[in-house]
């Protein structure tokens, strides 16, 4: 996001300069067009503001993926980052069906976004869930905004949506922030039988 910045105020400044030296207005009232310097000023203030604006993209794309299991896609200090080790992270369809639909067990699937405050307030739910119920249940997280067609497939219509699927088969669907214990008595039962 510096990077950017500083690459909109040199280049908003030189545009300004060339508009201030090339353009004269007659009153010398005008701010871009009275002289160079002036044009420059007013020309990097106007191109750091628009790539400031223009660059605010999530947290998530200008994150790194080293290690999908290890690295919290909520940013560092998150209140999931310091549990997330037991949660596999799904970035497109084929890891989805690799990892979830071919595979044998139950699977609590977390269809989240990083632009969604109540997946945000999810998300020490999730990764606890994780802990209690580690070699049982395998905890999935697919963030929408990289896998959007996961969410297309499964007519997704609002998040945080959460899915329980056995088998390669949804079975349960919970839809909206729920309490911890919403989602432990739908897993007791899949998990006892």
């Amino acid at each position: 996001m510096v990077i950017k910045l500083l690459l909109g105020v040199l280049i908003g400044g030189a545009i300004g300069g060339v508009m201030g030296y090339f353009g004269k207005c007659s009153s010398g009232t005008c701010p871009l067009t009275a002289n160079p310097f002036r044009g420059a000023l007013y020309g990097a203030i106007v191109g750091g503001l628009l790539a400031s604006v223009l660059s605010d993209r999530p947290q998530e794309e200008m994150t790194p993926s080293v290690n999908k299991q290890a690295v919290s896609h909520e940013g560092v200090g998150s209140p999931e980052s310091a549990k997330d080790s037991g949660i596999i992270h799904i970035d497109n369809k084929a890891d989805f069906e690799a990892k979830v639909l071919q595979a044998s067990g139950v699977f609590l699937v977390d269809l989240f976004s990083n632009r969604c405050p109540p997946c945000r307030m999810l998300a020490p739910t999730i990764a606890s869930l994780a802990e209690k119920y580690s070699g049982k249940v395998t905890v999935c997280k697919v963030n929408i905004d990289r896998a959007p067609v996961i969410a297309q497939d499964y007519g997704v219509m609002a998040i945080p949506t959460v899915l329980i699927i056995k088998g390669g088969k949804e079975v349960k669907r919970l839809v909206g922030l729920r309490p911890e214990s919403a989602y432990a008595n739908e897993l007791d039962g899949l998990v006892a039988k």
